[in-house]
């Protein structure tokens, strides 16, 4: 009977430890805490990839990238998981280890950002208009605006000198003139100076005193002024 009591009693405990091992169990599983969370949105730039070169040694390749990072007031929520990742520890050599670390996953429908493109900038400077094209289109094709003071200016300086307005237009387009003309009173609007079509002469006007930018002739190309006058020295 003693014996029979004595196992009976070994069962219930071993009944109790497998009971409050289960009870135990459920509750650790209870407790389990939701992913680590934080406030993130999508940035992009370049991303640095480490590699190995040799055990214990680094170097890394930069590319393009969209990724999520922690920033306070973001936009998403982001989990944040944990890893490992290589980590210089000496600059001058490339001296690497492997250190744990953490940061933000993007949700699964995450909008990646469109990039913005950056406008190029203006352009200034000296160019010569296609036949039948304005300065002002020149000017714009080019993200820029004509000058019509600075064009003038050098139609001043041909009818001076037309041994100066040849050295221009050699150094400034690579175009040697093989004559040059005055159309005076017989030029197509203020459009001066130019190049006849076809590598003819240099034209110019003795009689032009202003110029305009929205003038084209179809028989000339137009030399423009793009930009300040800095931009455009004669």
């Amino acid at each position: 009977m003693a014996r029979f009591i004595q196992i009976s009693m070994a069962s219930v405990a071993l009944m109790f430890a497998v009971g409050a091992a289960q009870i135990i169990a459920k509750e650790k599983a209870s407790e389990q805490v939701a992913p680590e969370t934080c406030d993130c949105e999508v940035q992009s730039g370049m991303c640095e990839y480490w590699f190995e070169t040799e055990p214990g040694f680094c170097k890394y390749d930069e590319t393009p990238c969209d990724k999520c990072v922690c920033v306070a007031g973001g936009q998403m929520t982001c989990e944040i998981a944990s890893g490992t990742a290589l980590a210089v520890t000496n600059p001058q050599n490339g001296a690497c280890e492997v250190i744990k670390t953490t940061y933000a996953v993007c949700p699964a429908d995450t909008p990646r950002p469109t990039a913005t493109p950056t406008p190029a900038p203006a352009a200034g400077g000296w160019y010569l208009a296609a036949a039948s094209e304005s300065c002002d289109a020149k000017c714009a094709s080019v993200g820029s605006t004509c000058n019509a003071n600075q064009i003038q200016d050098l139609n001043n300086v041909a009818v001076g000198s037309t041994a100066t307005y040849g050295a221009f237009m050699l150094s400034e387009f690579g175009y040697s003139c093989p004559g040059f003309e005055d159309c005076g009173f017989n030029c197509v609007g203020n459009a001066q100076p130019g190049i006849e079509i076809g590598s003819g002469p240099c034209e110019y006007s003795s009689q032009q005193t202003f110029t305009s930018c929205s003038d084209a002739n179809g028989k000339l190309e137009r030399v423009c002024c793009c930009g300040s006058a800095a931009d455009c020295p004669i």
